[in-house]
């Protein structure tokens, strides 16, 4: 019998400055058995990054071929995020599967960012379409700090501005960098 996911749910006041977002949201995100702490993190904060009305968690985990969060209009997926490790096969279906979605990956870890880069160089063809992708990379000890907290319910401040995430966590401060590249 497989074990259940474990329920977290953050209390989240946005304040993303370099979008003109300000929302209040509560973000309920089920954590897989296997997934890390750090894991779950990134879809907290990707959810902060990536902030709109029609944003959800996607099945994440529990899917092999699931999104770690994604928008849809009618029917149809306009944003699609993966948090932590991607492969290079994975990426290029989520990007040929869906046409006019907007594709985001939000690393904190160096290594999965070049493993997905060599991944990359060593498709026979590419990514057509490897234009809407954006890699984030966040500051790992930012995802650390912020992964150590394992209370199941928990209040955030977010604010960001210029490329920077400041975070009040049930009043334990934190800061870091999320920059944003393209793969092309």
């Amino acid at each position: 019998m497989a074990l259940p996911s474990t329920r977290y749910e953050y209390r989240v006041a946005l304040a993303h400055v370099d979008r003109g977002v300000q929302a209040e949201a509560t973000v309920v995100a089920m954590r897989h058995p296997s997934e890390t702490a750090e894991h779950l993190v990134l879809r907290v904060l990707a959810f902060c990054l990536l902030h709109r009305d029609d944003l959800a968690f996607g099945p994440g985990l529990c899917d092999g071929d699931g999104s770690d969060l994604e928008a849809r209009a009618g029917g149809e997926v306009t944003l699609w995020a993966e948090c932590g490790a991607v492969e290079a096969a994975k990426l290029k279906r989520i990007v040929h599967g869906n046409p006019r979605a907007e594709v985001h990956v939000v690393l904190a870890d160096p290594r999965r960012e070049r493993e997905l880069r060599e991944g990359l160089s060593s498709l026979p063809h590419g990514i057509k379409g490897v234009e809407r992708v954006t890699l984030w990379r966040l500051d790992p000890a930012l995802v650390q700090a912020l992964a150590r907290r394992e209370a199941r319910r928990q209040r955030w401040s977010v604010t960001i501005v210029e490329g920077h995430l400041y975070v009040d966590a049930d009043g334990e401060s934190v800061d870091g960098e999320a920059t944003a590249t393209s793969l092309s």
